[in-house]
């Protein structure tokens, strides 16, 4: 179920778009080298909360703040399926991701900053790489929803730390790209080798559009020697693959098709490298945590764990996490 709050809805479009039909998590591929680690704190946050408030009357009600598509909605199935279950995004296409995996799960479309719940309705609250995006105004909003004795838990990322610059290696990436005018080329030399299939255009016009997309491709290849084919969670191989297919068979492919796919890689461009933006300037640095410590404790929550998190075959930091239980 999706309940809608159009009047504070807050939709990023270039993640909205991300969560149609995606299988991914908002910042890990699940089955990813981060995945045991995060599975590990979730299992372990659950197994602790259940624990300390096993004994309380009724079914204890859990809010994932930013879901997603429910990575920590899923870790707490697992960890204690007891739990009443609301998750909430301002994406409806994750929601509706969501749902499809954890049908008895209420999905709640709105801002995490301006969420429609009284206050002290939730015995857990958590988020994972999620309500950092709407600012760090949003812990406060995430504390005033931890009833008494519940509990805050939370993973976010970490302002320089190796998924920080993960993203920044994946703008790299992406910003040359558009700098080379790659899909801009690649279009007007297909446009030119249809032309001459057709019989509408010229030998000529044809070599000089592909004299001119040679180098940007040349650069594509660089990028990939250089940052590998993982680069931009493996959009730029992508595209080199795509397009040295189609233009071999070019007279293959029907050119409508062609030029949607090139403008939709430019769209996809665009949203990507919109979510990488937005990632780095989630990410919090010392300063920032000290704010969202103050956040926590003036709406009464008291500090269980607030440090960095280890990631990756490197074992390298790359995420905060903060847990918190209330008055």
């Amino acid at each position: 179920m999706v309940i809608n709050q159009p009047d504070r809805q807050r939709v990023p479009g270039d993640w909205d778009v991300y969560w149609t039909g995606t299988h991914e998590n908002a910042a890990h591929q699940e089955g990813g080298p981060q995945e045991e680690v995060l599975e590990k704190f979730w299992l372990t946050f659950f197994a602790d909360s259940y624990a300390q408030n096993g004994s309380a009357e009724g079914q204890r009600r859990l809010l994932d703040m930013a879901c997603g598509n429910g990575a920590v909605t899923g870790f707490a199935n697992r960890g204690s399926p007891e739990f009443d279950s609301f998750s909430l995004d301002s994406s409806v296409n994750a929601l509706r991701e969501l749902g499809k995996r954890y049908p008895e799960t209420t999905c709640v479309a709105a801002d995490a900053l301006h969420t429609p719940f009284q206050s002290g309705c939730f015995d857990l609250v958590v988020s994972q790489f999620g309500i950092e995006y709407a600012g760090i105004d949003t812990f406060d909003e995430a504390a005033r929803l931890v009833a008494p004795g519940g509990s805050f838990g939370a993973i976010v990322h970490l302002h320089k730390g190796a998924i920080y610059q993960e993203c920044s290696d994946n703008l790299d990436a992406i910003d040359t790209i558009i700098k080379i005018k790659l899909l801009k080329l690649a279009r007007n030399a297909f446009n030119a080798g249809f032309a001459l299939n057709a019989g509408t255009g010229s030998v000529k016009v044809f070599k000089t559009a592909e004299r001119k997309l040679k180098p940007a491709i040349r650069a594509l290849e660089s990028i990939l020697q250089e940052m590998g084919n993982d680069v931009a969670a493996g959009l730029a191989k992508q595209m080199y693959e795509d397009i040295a297919y189609m233009y071999k068979r070019m007279s293959s492919f029907d050119r409508r098709e062609v030029i949607a796919w090139l403008d939709g890689m430019v769209k996809e461009l665009k949203a990507y490298r919109g979510r990488m933006s937005s990632m780095m300037n989630s990410a919090v640095d010392k300063n920032g945590i000290e704010t969202i410590k103050q956040k926590l404790e003036t709406r009464g929550l008291t500090q269980q764990r607030c440090e960095t998190l280890d990631m990756g075959p490197q074992q390298e930091s790359a995420a905060w996490v903060i847990v918190c239980k209330g008055h």
